[in-house]
């Protein structure tokens, strides 16, 4: 399970109790397609030239909207469902 710390109302305090994040979060995604696909997550960092911390970041608070698009297309697959996890997860092939 995955989980992230809640941040408390209007002080910015984080509350020391963890809250389970859902599972339509596309980290969680991400991270089952990389583990499917049998590529190490560290190697998924280097090849978009980001950290591993960040990409860590990505498995819990999910992947940012603006990375979305390529990082579906490299992985084969729908962004809306990576990032939604609704519809199809394979795009339709065109003929």
């Amino acid at each position: 399970m995955v989980y992230e710390q809640v941040k408390q109302g209007c002080t910015g305090r984080r509350l020391t109790a963890l809250r389970a994040v859902s599972a339509k979060c596309s980290g969680v995604r991400l991270r089952v397609l990389l583990s499917e696909c049998n590529i190490a997550p560290m190697d998924f960092a280097l090849f978009l030239k980001i950290s591993p911390q960040r990409l860590t970041n990505w498995f819990s608070r999910g992947i940012p909207r603006s990375r979305c698009d390529n990082i579906a297309r490299l992985l084969s697959v729908s962004a809306h469902w990576l990032e939604t996890g609704e519809g199809e997860k394979c795009p339709a092939t065109r003929e």
